[in-house]
């Protein structure tokens, strides 16, 4: 049976996630919260981390070699180019470079004001400079922009292939799905010591519950960065055979 292409590949996607979850447990029950916190999260420069970056990397010329869109020359180039941003987007993100931008050029704003300048918060606030919120503002708007936009574009073929059990239907669910879970298991540890859940599990460098998290948090990034090549592998595979067919 093809992992990829098969009528039962749907279930690759899958069965991949809870293997990879299972691993990132593993590694977790195995090494303690300092050492595995070093492996996952070094300000961009751990070796979970530089693979993430590579992986997303990658995207960029796989998308272009090896292209997952059929139609017009101009549809696969404006796809192309879509994916392309969306890997930059993601590798930015994942290197904090637009924060490291921003404490470049405002830098007495980024060490005065609590926490990531990035958030609702900054653009609320009465005694911020409107240039460095108009800076934060277009990149909200840039994000918004490419990422909504291109899953309104494939939602209605997105949703009709889960149903229909499509391996790449059901590859693309599993990154949002990791999406979500990175997005969850990185907010969980302020909400609950928001809500008064704080101790030493907790804590950032030596807590266990921590060290769990993170590996979930960065290991989950780099679930979504392989997910995501080898959702674009297998839908240029299918397209590949359509072709194929409709040639024969």
């Amino acid at each position: 049976m093809d992992p990829l292409t098969s009528k039962k590949s749907w279930l690759t996607a899958p069965i991949l996630f809870f293997i990879m979850s299972a691993m990132l447990v593993a590694i977790w029950a195995i090494l303690p919260p300092e050492r595995l916190i070093n492996l996952f999260d070094r300000k961009g420069a751990s070796p979970v981390e530089i693979a993430t970056l590579g992986f997303f990397a990658l995207l960029v010329p796989l998308t272009f070699l090896a292209s997952p869109f059929g139609g017009t020359s101009r549809r696969k180039a404006l796809l192309n180019f879509d994916v392309s941003v969306l890997a930059v987007m993601a590798i930015i993100r994942e290197t904090d470079l637009h924060k490291m931008l921003f404490a470049k050029i405002w830098p007495a704003i980024n060490a005065s004001f609590t926490g990531t300048v990035f958030k609702m918060k900054f653009l609320k606030a009465s005694d911020i400079p409107i240039a460095p919120k108009l800076f934060v503002l277009a990149f909200f708007i840039v994000f918004f922009i490419f990422t909504v936009a291109t899953f309104a574009y494939f939602a209605r073929a997105l949703f009709k292939g889960i149903f229909s059990l499509h391996p790449v239907a059901w590859t693309w669910a599993v990154f949002g799905g990791c999406a979500t879970m990175v997005l969850f298991v990185d907010r969980l540890p302020a909400f609950l010591r928001h809500h008064g859940f704080d101790g030493p599990l907790l804590d950032k460098h030596t807590g266990s519950i921590a060290a769990l998290l993170k590996a979930f948090e960065e290991g989950g990034e780099m679930m979504m960065a392989l997910f995501a090549l080898m959702g674009i592998l297998q839908a240029h595979l299918f397209l590949r055979e359509e072709r194929y067919l409709e040639a024969k």
